[in-house]
């Protein structure tokens, strides 16, 4: 697979601008999670805890990370990979925590440069496996959609959920968890750069690796939220409205999930303000875009 760096560049180019463009932003020596666009065009990025790096937030400056908001606090967390920039130009940070530390959201102001909010997550919203790796920002609603894609071994038990968290009050649920539409099709084989994903089982024996929920998104308008597995499948869209509703039940969640489009084998997903959804593409190494006609690459 080509590095992180390569595919930060491939989906900033692709969010920053309607015509096909690709500008390499940024040659790093650590591969990075997931970028984040502010109102102003300052891009924020989350430094890929595989690689147990020191930093785990940058802000890029002079095609090169300096650590945000700054040393001491971007060395002080756990892990990170989901991070989003709202339009107060407040970078939202997702920390997955540790065995020491609790899982948390975190808010930095930019525009004060101060701490803005920090809302830890309840065990009784968690896993024993949790991997809280990204999130949707629902700016409308003053809500947070967490991908849970549990497996935080990557082939212990898969208990997929959605985390939806209240911005204004703290208060989180967890929803939908281990149904159907958030577990990888067992028919259907990861692939990435033409290979199959695998694993060696205890007995030395190869099994293709199962990778539930993982890309998530919310749309300009917060009226749609997107999600599916890293599995090539379908991405499937539900009505953000109801997934803030505290009332809805995962039965009225389910009897709200639409077909979208389908998708390659994928990791992040980034929605923009006309109806399409860019998609990491590990299979050919590209940014598919998905909408309402299909997909394409």
């Amino acid at each position: 697979m080509k590095s992180t760096s390569t595919l930060l560049s491939l989906l900033l180019a692709a969010t920053l601008s309607a015509a096909p463009s690709i500008d390499v932003l940024s040659e790093l020596t650590q591969r990075p999670g997931n970028p984040a666009v502010a109102p102003d065009g300052t891009i924020y990025f989350s430094m890929h805890p595989f690689d147990s790096p020191e930093y785990k937030v940058m802000k890029l400056e002079d095609g090169t990370g300096t650590p945000f908001p700054n040393k001491e606090l971007s060395s002080s967390f756990s892990a990170v990979i989901g991070i989003q920039v709202d339009a107060l130009s407040r970078v939202w940070i997702l920390d997955m925590g540790s065995a020491k530390q609790s899982a948390k959201l975190l808010a930095w102001d930019t525009a004060t440069d101060q701490l803005h909010q920090v809302i830890y997550l309840p065990k009784e919203v968690l896993a024993a496996n949790s991997f809280v790796q990204d999130f949707a920002l629902d700016q409308k609603r003053g809500q947070a959609y967490i991908a849970d894609m549990s497996r935080g071994g990557m082939i212990d038990a898969s208990e997929p959920a959605i985390i939806v968290v209240d911005l204004n009050t703290g208060h989180s649920r967890r929803m939908l968890q281990s149904h159907p539409f958030l577990q990888a099709d067992a028919d259907k084989t990861m692939i990435v750069e033409g290979k199959p994903g695998t694993f060696t089982d205890d007995d030395g024996q190869s099994q293709a690796l199962q990778l539930g929920l993982n890309p998530i998104a919310i749309d300009a308008q917060n009226e749609w939220v997107y999600f599916s597995t890293i599995h090539a499948g379908t991405l499937y869209r539900i009505p953000a409205k109801l997934l803030a509703d505290k009332h809805a039940d995962d039965a009225t969640l389910v009897a709200a999930i639409q077909d979208f489009a389908p998708k390659p084998t994928s990791d992040g997903i980034a929605a923009d303000g006309t109806g399409r959804i860019y998609i990491t593409n590990l299979e050919d190494n590209a940014i598919s875009i998905a909408d309402s006609s299909g997909t394409r690459i």
